[in-house]
């Protein structure tokens, strides 16, 4: 059987029940549709609106309709419903429904019941790998400095993150948090054949939901001998101390994170 080919087969017999379940949803609003899709799944005698409530409640719900999808998984007697709610369960991720996945995976007397408690599992889990993986995405930098010094430290908070057990988000990964940071100053003082470098910058975690999570600021002081600077050479001068500030930012930010 195709993966999610009971969502298919539950929206198709549900014909126009979503058009019912969201009718004056623009009105209402979120809450209104999901309490709608709530109140369908308990207590709708059509299996076709039942099956489409469970589809909504999986696209548009969160951890407080999982009981109510749970109980469906338990007792609703069409497994297109049952099966429904599986997929809904799997979509909204919440770890709290596992044991009830569990349980119709093992016992439910419909294959196509198992089959999506089954994937519903394998959501559950993907999902916990990721959370576990707690990783990261850098945005471009912003402030002070050139596009190679930004990307300096851009880069070099990458790296020590990384080795902070806060590793980059791989391609098509949701982030557990995004990472903002800022060149907040950048000066270059030649003097007595020697080049002085101060550079401060600050970087934020927030999670997915917008919140904050953690916030740094670091600075870092580079002094060495040199004649005249090119400009490459001073780039590469100043990502030297971008780099020793990244270190600081990303020492504060993992600690605060774990």
């Amino acid at each position: 059987m195709r993966r999610r080919s009971f969502i298919d087969g539950a929206a198709a017999v549900a014909g126009i029940g979503l058009a019912a379940l969201m009718a004056g949803s623009l009105a209402e609003g979120f809450d209104a549709t999901v309490e709608r899709a709530m109140d369908a799944l308990k207590r709708d005698p059509s299996l076709k609106v039942r099956a489409q409530a469970a589809l909504v409640l999986g696209q548009k719900g969160g951890p407080s309709v999982v009981p109510v999808l749970v109980a469906s998984l338990a007792a609703d007697p069409s497994a297109t419903v049952r099966a429904a709610a599986a997929a809904a369960l799997g979509r909204i991720g919440d770890p709290s429904a596992r044991e009830a996945l569990l349980a119709a995976m093992r016992s439910d007397e419909d294959g196509e019941v198992r089959t999506a408690a089954s994937w519903a599992l394998d959501d559950l889990a993907e999902r916990a790998r990721v959370a576990a993986r707690r990783s990261v995405a850098i945005e471009d930098v912003q402030g002070k400095g050139s596009p190679t010094e930004k990307g300096a430290l851009r880069d070099a908070l990458a790296r020590h993150l990384a080795d902070r057990g806060f590793p980059p988000a791989q391609a098509g990964e949701t982030p557990t948090f995004r990472v903002k940071a800022s060149v907040l100053a950048l000066e270059v003082l030649q003097s007595g054949g020697k080049v002085s470098i101060d550079v401060r910058a600050s970087a934020m975690a927030v999670e997915a939901s917008g919140r904050m999570a953690a916030m740094s600021e670091g600075a870092a002081h580079l002094k060495t001998p040199a004649g005249r600077l090119s400009h490459e050479k001073e780039e590469q001068l100043s990502a030297r101390a971008l780099e020793a500030a990244a270190r600081i930012l990303s020492d504060e930010i993992a600690t605060e994170l774990k």
